[in-house]
């Protein structure tokens, strides 16, 4: 298992943990936290943000293990990447997968309210809508989305500060 970690956080930990009980001994969970982007991570709403596109990241993993062999797995890991960085005046916080992807017709409507891919009792559709409006919302920031199917994803978080 390849670790990573700049930052040794409490939350961070807590967050790296529950990451790690999905991706395996075999994952990867890199998680690389700028010291002055910190507070950020803390705030509630965008922790509710976080915690969404990171249960969806984990959902991914999940079904793109599906068939997989344990050889399979171990050859092509599992990963979970979560990154901040300063631009400008823009905290952005990267949160990526390797899972399975989604298709341009999907990506259109991830945002929508009541919008999902889940199946009856797993997904409600609120959750990337709510995320979206939080970040714009509360913090006038802006959440997007790139996607290649069969290859991951990858969510960008950017906040003015």
């Amino acid at each position: 298992m390849e670790q990573l970690l700049t930052e040794s956080d409490a939350k961070i930990q807590s967050l790296k943990s529950k990451i790690l009980d999905v991706v395996g001994e075999s994952g990867q969970v890199i998680i690389e936290v700028i010291p002055e982007l910190e507070r950020i991570l803390g705030q509630q709403p965008l922790n509710q943000v976080f915690m969404n596109i990171l249960a969806n990241a984990i959902d991914a993993l999940e079904e793109s293990n599906s068939g997989r062999s344990f050889t399979e797995i171990e050859a092509h890991p599992n990963r979970i990447t979560v990154k901040t960085f300063r631009k400008d005046n823009q905290a952005k916080i990267l949160i990526a997968d390797n899972g399975k992807g989604m298709s341009a017709e999907v990506i259109q409507k991830i945002f929508d309210h009541l919008f999902t891919t889940k199946g009856v009792g797993k997904g409600t559709g609120l959750g990337l809508a709510i995320a979206r409006q939080i970040v714009e919302e509360t913090h006038s920031g802006k959440l997007s989305c790139n996607s290649v199917l069969g290859e991951g994803t990858e969510f960008l978080i950017e906040i003015p500060i």
